[in-house]
């Protein structure tokens, strides 16, 4: 996986990126490892030196044939900011590798074509088996 780890408007020591390092990527990592992945983690500091909540995560995952995940958290502690949006981030990124393993619902199952195809039961019409009933136009009856 493609990792990148930036700041804006905030200096990243090195504190903070083995932090985003062991918190943010090995979780992610541990279920989902794919060379074609990307993930995104800039910290930034919104109000600069006046305080407040103003130190921000943003991550973003971009997994090839599901959809980009992005999660944003804005804290007074950059640690807290980024275990908030890498716990959502886990979560979200489960839920999407379920939903991609998830059979599509537009393909039905055709066991009956299968079975004829595979010669377990003699193909023809219908009408031909035993126990069957005719297909086509049906006689109307009267209703009483």
């Amino acid at each position: 996986m493609k990792v990148i780890i930036q700041g804006k408007h905030l200096r990243l020591s090195q504190g903070l990126k083995s932090y985003a390092q062991d918190h943010v990527v090995e979780p992610i990592n541990r279920f989902y490892d794919n060379e074609a992945a990307e993930l995104r983690v800039e910290l930034g500091d919104v109000n600069g030196s006046k305080g407040g909540v103003d130190k921000e995560c943003h991550l973003t995952l971009h997994m090839p044939g599901a959809r980009t995940i992005q999660i944003e958290e804005a804290t007074p502690d950059p640690y807290a900011s980024m275990d908030a949006a890498s716990d959502r981030l886990v979560r979200a990124a489960k839920k999407e590798l379920q939903r991609m393993r998830r059979p599509s619902r537009r393909h039905k199952e055709h066991p009956l074509a299968t079975v004829v195809a595979e010669g377990g039961v003699p193909g023809g019409l219908i009408e031909d088996l035993p126990n069957a009933r005719p297909t086509g136009p049906q006689p109307r009856r009267k209703r009483r």
